[in-house]
């Protein structure tokens, strides 16, 4: 039985990322939208009028019919690898809109949540380790946080983990001790029924 890209954002909505994300690596490094159908072609077809996140999927596709069939079609013709990079990706980035790895935008609305709220803590200890991966703001974060708790952790390697410059996460680092500072500093707040 073929994996499809339906199989993949399934078991993801199940709280099952492995295979969707493991999909995704096996694309060509940041060059990988090469191998896509789309890849060259008037992109405009990809935001259809009238589905967005807050749009029911099903009505979606009932309503906009036709004007689905051929962006549709030519996602379904990308490899899967291509397919789940550019899923992975629209989640990552917090891509609202547009058909992206052959799903609408209502239809990703679910994954895309989902994705934020991910804590995957082998993911976090790969990218504090240097290797790049594809992190959720959560984990985003939480790299960012136990990098600047230990100043003994190899900074090159983080950034690397991250993809962004040595000195970008120096800042992200000092930006996360100083808000951790000013929390700390805050008075607490009382609420008004403990007057």
């Amino acid at each position: 039985m073929r994996t499809t890209i339906s199989d993949l954002s399934e078991a993801a909505l199940r709280g099952d990322w492995g295979p969707l994300i493991e999909e995704s690596g096996k694309a060509r490094g940041k060059h990988w939208a090469e191998d896509a159908r789309c890849s060259g072609r008037d992109t405009s077809m990809f935001f259809p009028l009238g589905d967005g996140p807050q749009a029911e999927p099903v009505e979606t596709v009932e309503r906009l019919g036709l004007s689905l069939v051929r962006p549709l079609n030519m996602c379904a013709a990308c490899p899967l690898t291509t397919a789940a990079r550019c899923l992975i990706e629209s989640l990552r980035d917090d891509e609202e809109f547009g058909i992206r790895g052959g799903l609408i935008a209502s239809e990703r609305s679910a994954l895309r949540a989902s994705w934020q709220q991910r804590m995957d803590k082998g993911a976090v200890r790969r990218a504090l380790r240097g290797s790049t991966a594809a992190l959720s703001k959560a984990e985003r974060a939480e790299v960012i946080a136990r990098f600047a708790a230990d100043s003994t952790m190899d900074a090159a390697a983080v950034a690397r983990g991250l993809g962004i410059t040595h000195e970008y996460l120096l800042k992200l680092a000092r930006v996360h001790r100083q808000k951790q500072r000013t929390e700390l500093a805050a008075p607490p707040v009382r609420s008004i029924d403990a007057a």
